[in-house]
């Protein structure tokens, strides 16, 4: 079994028997619900800046989901309690928790350019030759990654092993991460109040809430296991057969 296969096949084992244990001891709790206080604490207290701290730590943990986002989601439809005014710009959050986020990536792009060697070589070499065949595509992946909830240090690691032009990271990253958690922002000015109102009358112990959690958490581990799976050295030969040119027969 491959080493991928073993982390998938953990993962699934521990959030399963996560999901027993919640059902067994009622009272257990639940770090998906010390993190979601955590963060609105952060929130409350540091405002823009925490969305740049938080962006950039949860961008900087490779290969670990983190809930950063749920500060720019909080943040964005945060009232004040007295005049129920709005507190913070969603355009301002998606800016400043951007970069943060950019910054973040950026630490998996310098550990892939500075250790290289720690990633399989043959892999390694397979997503140089296919950056190298692909010039004008690699970017708008970088960006389309950064724009979406899929985890995108997979890609950026190997960039930076294949000592690919940061700056041509960092943009697209910058732009797509912006983009991504501008809409989180004005998402949480729209539904915040609604999603309170969810989570005020569901019980957070209870065993609905327990498989919103394994099933959110579980998403991003197929999320990062399926990007893991590309057969680089396959998507290149498919590429050069396609432009082959016809022999006459």
């Amino acid at each position: 079994m491959r080493n991928k296969d073993k982390l998938l096949l953990v993962s699934v084992v521990l959030l399963l028997l996560y999901l027993v244990l919640s059902a067994l001891v009622p009272g257990l709790v639940s770090p998906f619900g010390v993190a979601y206080n955590w963060l609105l604490d952060v929130s409350l207290v540091l405002g823009y800046l925490g969305a740049f701290i938080i962006s950039l730590v949860g961008n900087a943990t490779i290969l670990f989901p983190f809930p950063y986002v749920g500060v720019a989601f909080i943040l964005g439809g945060l009232r004040n309690e007295l005049t129920t005014m709005f507190l913070f710009d969603p355009w301002v959050i998606g800016v400043v928790a951007g970069t943060g986020a950019m910054l973040g990536e950026m630490t998996g792009y310098f550990i892939g350019y500075g250790g290289g060697r720690l990633i399989d070589q043959n892999q390694t070499n397979s997503f140089k030759l296919f950056v190298d065949a692909h010039p004008k595509v690699t970017p708008f992946i970088v960006w389309f990654l950064a724009a979406t909830p899929i985890p995108d240090d997979v890609l950026v690691v190997p960039l930076g092993a294949a000592h690919y032009s940061w700056w041509k990271v960092a943009l697209p990253q910058l732009i797509g991460k912006s983009m991504f958690l501008t809409t989180i922002a004005w998402s949480g000015r729209i539904g915040l109040d609604f999603i309170g109102a969810i989570l005020g009358s569901t019980n957070p112990l209870s065993i609905l809430s327990r498989m919103i959690e394994v099933a959110s958490v579980l998403l991003v581990i197929i999320a990062i296991y399926l990007l893991v799976s590309i057969d680089w050295t396959a998507l290149i030969d498919k590429k050069a057969f396609e432009h082959q040119p016809l022999s006459s027969s």
